[in-house]
């Protein structure tokens, strides 16, 4: 063939697929997979944005304000047991510490850090869900999670124990399924430094590190793991919690921090006891609080209280029951069924997450007090165990022939979750704690609280310019703020520490806030009571707040530092507050049953004179008294 002939045949081009509005079947199926990813994001993203718009805009009175003061006081040179007697866990304490030193004497670091910690957890949660479950269900995890740890009912004002536990618990459990799943082999340092790490925010955190236990131990059994395998994870997972958990031992042992710290049992094996720090000494006085508390309320007012918060959190906890309800029915038509239940890949993986979320639902119990937030790990426990049962969802509607019930089942699902959700974000009508319903101050109408609308409402209150609505407990501090030099001690009765940090002054007293007096031994609560007096010889505070704050057991009145200071009572001599004390504990007896908190009463009463015969009523911010050093 001639140069010319061959030039005007035609180029053959290499083939290439169909294209469809422009782009390859392959490049569309790609861009679909990105949208898909960006839908999931957002839908999980808006959540967790309003949690943390709620949060950095709410001030913590309570839990918050104290371990950002006890970070504050901590930086200043106070020494941990002694000048400092914090309430605060050992990872709580660190964090509020490298928060505070970065961002000052406020809550924006803790709550930047925990913000940070939070969705490294989602994000990890969601590639562990994914690469075991699929896209479907990791996505309904997530978004689950996030709503739900972000909800204002359990959620509080951030920088909370709870959410800090709950995200290193997330990311252990996330780089354990990734790493069993055939990932590299630090993901189980990795996961065992994370796990360790939860149970030094809040002990439960070892609901985590227990499923993980058990789980790694029964693999082999089930013909999941060799025993070989499972020695390496073991190792593994012991090497990365030292490595992770070694600089914090080396520092409470070097620098001598007196506190109490989780895994006690390592003071022991070294010979090193740090005060209240000991096993044994933990145990004691864990069973002590929880021993206390349980004297002061009846079991059938507790379990009430729980399986209204239970109903609260309906929709994680019908996950969480229909993942373990499918996954026990396989497992026994595979035994029974002469045609065996074909086993997928993630059901192994159920019994870490049972393990998981049903020890986060038994942790709710030990404590009579059941706070709200005690309510938030199950929430993540229940939103990957949930993953599951969607997963087998999906497995079935995807190898079943065509069939529209499918479909109509999916559906039906998506709606169901959707109505046991809707009082997450539009209100409750009721109290979950004490089982009231909730009625308008002013009008006396029902009305519903503590959903995500409501949350922005009041947040929205708080930042318009014309409104700056605030509480008592802020404007006292802000007084204080105003009206006291840097030096000026003050002292807060009760557990309201936030007004430390809205007035930026710090307490003589070691331990600047009190939250137990109603349990505390007489004896113990009269040995507070010196200590604190002890204190302001040394430095009397120029202000003091009295926060009227109602303690556990809640059907008793506060201790107050001045009898009817709220009335504006000023006695005239030292025979009328007598008379006014033995008619205080006469009524006292008839609406308490318990002869102890007269004894209580009489404690404090070295603290009631020196209030009266040293301090004057500046005047009350809401609920809050104020005293001025004469």
């Amino acid at each position: 063939m001639s140069k010319d002939a061959r030039r005007r045949m035609p180029v053959r081009k290499h083939l290439r697929p169909p294209k469809e509005g422009g782009l390859s079947i392959e490049n569309r199926e790609k861009l679909m997979r990105v949208i898909v990813l960006v839908v999931i994001a957002i839908l999980a993203a808006i959540p967790f944005a309003l949690g943390k718009y709620f949060e950095f805009n709410s001030p913590g009175a309570f839990d918050s304000g104290g371990y950002v003061y006890s970070a504050k006081h901590i930086l200043d040179g106070a020494r941990i047991g002694v000048e400092e007697k914090t309430s605060a866990q050992l990872g709580t304490l660190l964090v509020n510490i490298l928060g505070v030193r970065l961002f000052g004497f406020n809550e924006t670091g803790p709550k930047l850090l925990q913000t940070i910690f939070q969705a490294a957890a989602l994000v990890l949660m969601f590639v562990a869900m994914r690469k075991l479950f699929g896209t479907l269900p990791a996505a309904v995890g997530t978004i689950v999670a996030s709503v739900y740890l972000s909800a204002p009912v359990i959620a509080k004002f951030g920088n909370v124990k709870e959410q800090y536990m709950i995200a290193f618990m997330v990311m252990g459990i996330s780089c354990l399924v990734l790493q069993q799943l055939g990932g590299k082999w630090w993901l189980a340092m990795l996961a065992g430094a994370f796990l360790i790490w939860a149970p030094l925010f809040k002990p439960t955190g070892l609901s985590a590190v227990g499923a993980t236990g058990l789980f790694i131990v029964a693999q082999p059994l089930l013909k999941n793991r060799t025993w070989t395998q499972t020695r390496a994870d073991i190792l593994l997972l012991l090497a990365g919690a030292a490595i992770a958990i070694a600089p914090a031992y080396i520092w409470i042992i070097g620098w001598d921090v007196q506190m109490s710290v989780p895994y006690g049992f390592v003071f022991d094996v070294l010979g090193r006891f740090v005060p209240g720090g000991g096993e044994a000494e933990q145990v004691k006085a864990a069973s002590d609080y929880v021993s206390a508390s349980r004297k002061h309320i009846e079991f059938s007012v507790l379990f009430a209280r729980v399986m209204r918060y239970y109903g609260v959190l309906i929709l994680p906890i019908a996950l969480a029951l229909g993942a373990i309800i499918t996954r026990t029915v396989r497992f026994v038509l595979s035994i029974r069924s002469s045609k065996r239940t074909e086993s997928i890949a993630c059901d192994r993986f159920v019994l870490l997450f049972a393990t998981w979320w049903v020890l986060d639902m038994a942790f709710i119990w030990i404590s009579p007090r059941s706070y709200e937030q005690y309510y938030l790990p199950l929430n993540a426990s229940a939103a990957m165990l949930g993953g599951y049962l969607i997963a087998i969802y999906c497995d079935k509607a995807k190898n079943a022939a065509f069939a529209p019930k499918w479909p109509l089942i999916g559906a039906v699902a998506l709606m169901a979750m959707m109505i046991m959700s809707l009082h997450i974000f539009r209100g409750l009508a009721r109290s979950p704690h004490s089982g009231t319903i909730y009625t308008d101050p002013r009008t006396k109408l029902p009305e519903r609280r503590n959903g995500y609308a409501q949350k922005w409402a009041e947040v929205s209150n708080r930042r318009n310019p014309l409104t700056q609505a605030r509480s008592g407990w802020e404007a006292v501090g802000q007084y204080i703020l105003a009206n006291s030099a840097p030096g000026d001690g003050i002292y807060v009765w009760g557990w309201f520490p936030g007004i430390y940090v809205q007035a930026q002054r710090m307490s003589p007293a070691p331990k600047a806030f009190e939250g137990t007096m109603h349990t505390l031994a007489p004896a113990v609560l009269s040995e507070r009571v010196a200590e604190i007096l002890g204190a302001f010889e040394k430095q009397p505070p120029k202000f003091m707040v009295d926060s009227y704050k109602s303690h556990f057991p809640w059907d008793r009145p506060p201790l107050e530092l001045w009898l009817g200071a709220r009335k504006g009572f000023k006695p005239l001599n030292e025979q009328m507050v007598s008379l006014v004390e033995a008619q205080y504990v006469k009524t006292l007896a008839e609406i308490v049953d318990d002869p102890d908190e007269i004894k209580r009463f009489e404690a404090m009463k070295p603290f009631r004179d020196y209030v009266m015969n040293n301090y004057r009523i500046v005047r009350s911010f809401g609920a809050h008294v104020l005293f001025q050093r004469k």
